[in-house]
């Protein structure tokens, strides 16, 4: 595969609208109330695409894709329900968050549960290492769509991506983020749907692509359970514990992440908070009708059209012809040096280059560049906000974090990124499984008490802390046990114990979303038994919240 010049012009007038919007917003360097949050200003519409363009991370764009090429049919719903999920935002986080207006996502917690100090260092733990995973699988997504564009090597391809979201997110902060996101959002849901209406011209419509799935895949239409021997049998979704897993973790999340969650900060006022949210439905909805598209139609795409089929592939037992859709992602993988897990993840893209398109392929990689960077974005203002506002300057009164704020998130945001940077050149698991196990750790750690506290009185700072460090190190270590023990970061981890090495009888938890609901349990619990806020301050921050 060449180089095309097409791919390479719509690439850099992507990036020439990045670069600009960052340039414009620099002033922003000179007030940090627009720096931390576009002065509070930012209309539903915009807000709505940065919203979508943030959330729906590479995880959506490549990971979602890919499950659904590994899949099959199944993984639909999982999709159906992220998105159908969302209105819970508005009922649950959106508008009481926007009329408390904070700064940063840890100021909630510190507020309602009185305590500015010990309650802003517990909270920041699961934000820090939400913000490594998401950073890292940004950072991947990122550098696989380089890799598409200009056929380097996978590790100059991710420092390419960090520098540019380097760019704008250091010179304009949130202003920048914000512009440069809400443009994102709305390229990535155009390149889903070109790419997905491309797709089914080429099969002649719905029915046509169906049939073609079946004579290369016939296992794909099965939901879970109906075949023993089928693609449907991978343990996540073994059982309906997965796609019901998938769509509570997900939709769920979506009002308590912190990257989203800050999107409601900027809106304008509550009744802007509200509409950001129809109008993230608006454009992730449209995203994901295309993604599912161009996920079912992925792998016979690659079998019948990739250029890489019929060429030769190294192997340990000597060339052979590469005849599957295997051999070509092992040929990628080793021709561009992709690590870890990754290469799954550009099942999508090696669909799109099937078509031989190069126009569409340049709307693909722009939209794949789009949510990558956005998502990035947002986690590293996140992020930075974190280390330079509140633990630096609120927690351990560093004198120059405090009188240079904007110098000081500046800083942060370079150090995120080379952190973030470094994991992605070899990342630990596929984009969607980093993203899944980080969005149960904050869910159960962070959500559990966000939700409970803005609508529930009786919720405490002591249930707070506990929840944060009993589930932190539960949802890390069962994540971990069952990927590197079991073989899957989708089995529940005491299978073993259960059911013995029996695998037809182990239960399938995606990224060990069970925890939420213990979560729930074990917070009100410790709620009941301990000492509730005062009055006054359950009074400000949860009574006068509902709106």
């Amino acid at each position: 595969m060449a180089v095309n010049p097409i791919v390479i012009v719509m690439t850099i007038a992507y990036f020439a609208v990045i670069f600009t919007i960052g340039y414009v917003t620099r002033k922003a360097s000179t007030n940090p109330m627009d720096y931390y949050l576009a002065g509070r200003k930012i209309g539903p519409v915009v807000n709505g695409a940065a919203l979508a363009a943030t959330f729906l991370s590479p995880a959506s764009f490549l990971g979602l894709p890919a499950f659904i090429f590994l899949l099959g049919y199944p993984f639909w719903w999982a999709m159906v329900g992220i998105i159908g999920g969302m209105p819970l935002a508005t009922m649950l986080t959106a508008a009481p968050l926007r009329k408390y207006a904070p700064i940063s996502f840890t100021d909630y917690y510190c507020d309602r549960f009185e305590d500015q100090k010990w309650m802003r260092i517990i909270t920041g733990i699961p934000v820090l290492m939400g913000t490594w995973a998401y950073v890292v699988l940004s950072l991947v997504g990122t550098g696989l769509f380089m890799m598409a564009i200009l056929q380097v090597p996978f590790v100059w391809a991710v420092i390419i991506g960090a520098l540019a979201v380097l760019f704008y997110v250091y010179l304009g902060g949130m202003v920048a983020t914000t512009w440069s996101t809400a443009f994102q959002g709305a390229l990535m849901a155009i390149a889903s749907v070109a790419c997905a209406i491309a797709v089914l011209l080429h099969y002649g419509g719905f029915g046509n692509l169906a049939d073609a799935v079946f004579t290369s895949t016939p296992n794909f239409w099965l939901m879970p359970y109906a075949s023993a021997e089928g693609a449907v049998s991978h343990p996540l979704f073994r059982s309906w514990t997965g796609v019901i897993g998938f769509f509570f973790v997900w939709h769920f999340g979506f009002a308590t992440m912190p990257y989203s969650v800050v999107r409601f900060f900027t809106a304008m006022d509550v009744s802007s908070a509200r509409k950001s949210v129809v109008w993230t439905i608006v454009f992730g909805g449209a995203m994901y009708w295309g993604l599912i598209i161009i996920g079912t139609a992925a792998r016979h795409l690659i079998e019948t059209l990739h250029p890489l089929m019929g060429q030769i592939l190294n192997t340990a037992d000597g060339p052979v012809t590469i005849a599957n859709v295997t051999q070509v992602l092992t040929r990628i993988k080793g021709d561009f040096g992709v690590g870890g897990a990754a290469v799954t993840d550009y099942s999508m893209i090696a669909a799109i280059e099937s078509l031989g398109n190069p126009w569409l392929l340049g709307l693909l990689v722009a939209g794949g560049l789009a949510i990558a960077m956005s998502t990035a974005a947002g986690w590293v203002v996140v992020g930075n906000v974190l280390l330079g506002r509140d633990w630096l300057g609120k927690v351990f009164g560093n004198k120059w974090a405090i009188e240079n704020p904007i110098k000081s998130l500046r800083l942060m945001t370079v150090l995120i990124l080379v952190v973030g940077t470094y994991y992605s050149f070899n990342p630990l698991a596929l984009v969607l499984d980093l993203s899944g196990w980080a969005f149960v750790m904050i869910v159960a750690t962070l959500g559990v008490p966000l939700v409970l506290g803005l609508w529930w009185p009786r919720a405490t700072r002591a249930a707070t802390y506990a929840n944060i460090i009993v589930f932190f190190p539960l949802v890390l270590y069962s994540w971990l046990y069952a990927r590197s023990v079991l073989g899957s970061p989708h089995w529940f981890f005491l299978s073993r114990v259960m059911y013995g090495d029996d695998r037809s009888k182990w239960i399938s938890t995606p990224h060990q979303w069970y925890w939420v609901f213990v979560a729930f349990a074990f917070f009100i619990v410790v709620s009941l038994l301990t000492k509730p806020a005062s009055a006054e301050t359950i009074k400000q921050y949860c009574d006068d919240l509902h709106v």
